[in-house]
């Protein structure tokens, strides 16, 4: 389903593009514009912030066509306007709502996924697990399994502030997952949950074997400075200010860029994996465009500025290696 284009990753969002996974447009769609022309009110508003306007267009299309392609499409941005206005038990009744109108295939799957994203982003882990369980079994599009492992194992993460073990998922996710995106989201979570257990051996190399993964792709650096940091959490601080000086001599940034452009910043990719998913999941949920799904999210938030931050990190570095001098 993905493309990957220069190293970047383009594909339709789970929330608001998940049409193309959807069945192909029915004939009671044909002759009715009406339902068109109040999706398109519905976009312009929501991106005016008319947010009253935008939910009464949805209400009605979903009215008309409860159960095409529109109908579907008002769902998915409905349950977002409700969301970002806080309402998350609003957002999943419109989901569970439409569910019924959809009941197998493609389209079944995706209100799940959606369903299980939205309960993520509140930190309802039970609720998204329950979500990510069903939808391998509407859908057998690989990407859309997927999307689901990697939302059910971050749901156990969160269910559990100590685990017995590692989710599979993830480290089946790092090994073999479509996407670019999708292997580095699993093997930086899959690092921060080793590294929560004092695993830091099985950590660094799970992002070594990460980086090969993504060699050639955009994401190399911040796999890079993630290995720094799993470096500088096993004790040895020497090593990790050598991979932080290498990071900055073979990245450039741009003059202004800042380190916090996507979101996430060098603290962040410190924080226990519980934190670090509930962090994603509270990004995800602030996002500003609501037409941004999850997989473009991922790119966006994890494809981060990381040579901004190689600096700071090897003066982190550099603190740890003055302190054992002097111990």
């Amino acid at each position: 389903m993905s493309r990957e284009v220069k190293g970047r990753i383009r594909s339709p969002g789970v929330l608001l593009g998940v049409l193309l996974l959807a069945a192909a447009p029915g004939p009671a769609e044909a002759g009715d514009a009406s339902a068109g022309l109040l999706l398109r009110r519905a976009r312009y508003a929501i991106a005016e912030g008319r947010a009253a306007e935008a939910t009464q267009a949805l209400r009605d299309v979903r009215v008309k066509e409860p159960a095409t392609r529109r109908g579907l499409e008002a769902a998915l941005l409905l349950a977002d306007v409700e969301f970002s206005r806080g309402d998350g038990k609003a957002a999943d009744r419109v989901l569970a709502v439409a569910e019924r109108d959809f009941t197998d295939g493609d389209a079944g799957a995706q209100l799940l996924l959606a369903r299980g994203w939205l309960a993520l982003a509140r930190q309802d882990a039970t609720a998204a697990q329950r979500h990510f369980d069903l939808v391998t079994a509407r859908s057998g599009h690989r990407f859309t399994g997927e999307l689901a492992q990697l939302g059910f194992a971050w749901a156990r993460l969160v269910a559990h502030e100590r685990p017995a073990q590692v989710p599979a998922e993830l480290t089946g996710l790092l090994a073999g997952a479509s996407d670019p995106a999708l292997r580095v989201a699993a093997g930086l979570t899959l690092a921060r949950a080793h590294a929560a257990r004092g695993e830091h051996k099985q950590a660094l190399r799970r992002l070594r074997a990460l980086r090969r993964s993504v060699r050639g792709s955009s994401f190399g650096d911040d796999v890079d400075l993630a290995i720094g940091i799993a470096q500088l959490d096993m004790g040895a601080p020497a090593a990790a200010r050598k991979t932080f000086a290498a990071l900055g001599e073979s990245t450039t940034v741009a003059a202004g860029t800042a380190s916090v452009a996507s979101g996430l910043t060098l603290a962040d990719l410190r924080l226990s994996p519980q934190d670090f998913v509930a962090r994603l999941g509270g990004l995800y949920a602030a996002r500003a465009d609501k037409g941004v799904g999850v997989l473009a999210f991922l790119v966006a938030t994890l494809d981060r500025p990381a040579a901004a931050d190689a600096a700071a990190a090897r003066s982190l570095a550099d603190a740890a290696v003055a302190a054992r001098k002097e111990a």
